[in-house]
Formats: structure tokens, sequence, C-alpha cells
């Protein structure tokens, strides 16, 4: 008697074996998964940049909850890029912070520091926010020799740039921008002229000796002094790129936190600053500091 044969299952079709495929999938893989999906999704809209209306409809087409999509865009706004480090420190330092109110009232105190602590005026607008610049008048450089309560380091750059985001709500993103050529062109300066020194005295030690080993005798001297030239170069460069941290989050808290500071307040007081002339802003200036000296 002929053994009976099992029926088969049919084979999964394409749809099904991606189905069964799917249930396996890791987290990780599935995150991939979704990730690729948005960016497919995200090449039928022209242009690389997204507004949050635009971001939210990919996400919904894609069945992804609003209020984890409004979250995402949240946590990526408040947080600030990473910054591509080389060997002489990072090429721009940003740094953002949350500021409670409108549009008009942060425009204001971002206005009010820059100008009035920083020392800085503004030259271009740029996406979202203005492109700064030392402000090189007398009256300026004079009022700030009487005291300032930023760090000046903005200053010291050949520009910075201000953004700002709003969010959901009263709540504005602030970003300060620095770009940090200047910063790696001095320390790359002060070490390649220590380097240069170094390879001169190495050549002046090897043809001024008498006996011995030329090369040994140029090492003993060349070595240490380029070792020495790039530990100057990179001290250097964090040195100051630090400074200008600290210069940036000076500025934000400062512009996030207004009312905190006194001569920030005598001034809204006193209304609008740029309807009075040069001469009478430095005579409210040197009151100011003196104020601050007897208090």
């Amino acid at each position: 008697m002929q053994e009976q044969e099992r029926p088969r299952r049919p084979a999964p079709s394409g749809g099904e074996d991606l189905a069964t495929r799917l249930d396996r999938l890791s987290r990780v893989d599935a995150e991939r998964v979704l990730e690729r999906a948005i960016r497919l999704q995200s090449q039928r809209h022209q242009g690389d940049a997204f507004t949050p209306d635009q971001i939210k409809r990919i996400a919904a087409e894609l069945g992804v909850d609003g209020k984890l999509v409004d979250r995402a865009m949240r946590e990526q706004i408040t947080q600030a890029p990473p910054a591509r480090v080389g060997f002489l420190g990072p090429e721009r330092l940003v740094d953002r912070v949350t500021v409670r109110g409108s549009a008009e009232e942060v425009d204001d105190s971002i206005m009010q520091w820059l100008e009035r602590e920083e020392g800085l005026r503004p030259v271009a607008r740029v996406e979202g926010g203005i492109r700064w610049e030392p402000d090189r008048h007398w009256t300026t450089s004079t009022r700030l020799a009487f005291g300032s309560q930023s760090t000046k380091a903005l200053r010291g750059m050949p520009e910075v740039v201000h953004r700002r985001t709003p969010l959901a709500g009263e709540e504005q993103v602030v970003e300060i921008e620095v770009e940090t050529g200047r910063v790696r062109a001095t320390a790359f300066g002060l070490g390649a002229g220590l380097g240069v020194a170094g390879m001169g005295a190495g050549v002046a030690t090897a043809f001024g000796v008498a006996g011995g080993n030329d090369l040994a005798q140029f090492a003993s001297v060349a070595v240490p002094m380029l070792a020495v030239a790039g530990g100057t170069a990179v001290v250097t460069a964090r040195a100051w790129a630090g400074s200008i941290r600290r210069g940036i989050s000076r500025a934000l808290y400062g512009i996030a936190h207004p009312e905190l500071h006194r001569r920030s307040s005598r001034r809204r007081g006193r209304g609008d600053q740029r309807r009075r002339s040069g001469f009478q802003r430095l005579v409210e200036e040197v009151a100011d500091a003196l104020e601050d000296i007897f208090d």
C-alpha cells in the first residue's frame, strides 16, 4: 500500500514573505526601515528644507503619531548640532537656548544684548536671523570700557550669527554661531612659527657643532621644538575656543533672562535707545557704571 503523500504548503508570495521577514526584524532593523521610508517619502518634496507642516504631513502618511513628531522636532531644534572637530578644534561653535516670550520680545532681547553688552552691530540678514560684526565706533568702545555684562569674547571675532526659530506656544529657540577660522589660523601660525624656529635651531646645531652625527644633533634640537610647537598650537586653539564657548553661553543666558540684569531693566525703563544720540547713550552708560560701582 503506497504511503499517502502529505499536502504541501503553497510557497509564500512576495508580500507574505516580506511580512514574515518584517515580523522578525529587530528594533534596530525596524528603525532603519522607517528611516529609509521617510527618506524615500521626502524625495517627493522639492527642496532641501522642510517646514514643520511638511514634516508632520510626511509622518502622517507613514502613520507616525503627531505628538511623537512634535516631541522629536522639539528635541532636534533645541539640541545644538554636532561640531566637526579637527586637529585645532571645531570649525564653528554653536549653542542654543529656549526663551519664553513672543517673537517681538525675544528679538528685542537679542538686539539689546548683542548691541549693548557685546558691542556688535547688525550687518546683514541670514535665513532665520542676522549676521553681526564688531562695532568699532568710538562711543561703543568707550561705553564698553566702563564695563559690560558679557565676556567680550564675541566682540573679538570677525562675525557672529544669531538665529531664532519659533516653537509651539510662546517659546523661541535662539541660536548663536561663531566661525572659528581666526582661532585656528592664529593657533596654526603660532605653532608654525615655533616649528620653523625649531628647524632652524636644529640645522644650526647640526652644522655648528663639530664631530658626531649631524642627523642626531639636528633631531635632538628640532624634534623637541616641533613637539612644543604642536602642543602650543593645540593649547592655544582649545583655550580660545573655550573662551568663545563661555561667551556664547553668557550671551544666551543674558538673552533668556533679561530681567536679571540691572542695566537691561534700567534701559527698558528709559524707552527706545536708538532714538538717542551717541553722546546721550554714552552719558547714560557712564551713569549706569557709577550706579554699579556704588550699589
